[in-house]
């Protein structure tokens, strides 16, 4: 296993992949993988909008935080791959150190 699917000592590692897409939509399906917790997350992207949804959310975690977080994560990936001329990314991985 190497380390970018170990889940992370401090902060937070998002992994993400493109589980739907369709003409004006898409979904993207992973977790955010806190030291202690695995939270599913699912972030849909609707033309000019990115709404981020976590369930089961852990005691204690700041989950509209995460939410907050991953959809800004998205919407800068998905911004790179249209500056560069580049289709949706398949697969974001990122990691945010506590705060």
């Amino acid at each position: 296993m190497d380390a970018s699917q170990r889940r992370p000592t401090a902060g937070v590692r998002y992994a993400l992949e493109r589980a739907d897409e369709e003409e004006s939509s898409a979904t993207y399906r992973g977790f955010a993988h806190l030291p202690d917790a695995d939270l599913p997350l699912e972030i849909r992207v609707e033309q000019a909008s990115v709404t981020a949804r976590i369930e089961g959310a852990a005691v204690g975690v700041d989950v509209a935080g995460l939410e907050k977080a991953g959809a800004a994560l998205v919407k800068a990936a998905l911004r790179a791959a249209r500056d560069a001329g580049r289709p949706m990314p398949r697969r974001i991985v990122r990691w945010r150190g506590p705060s």
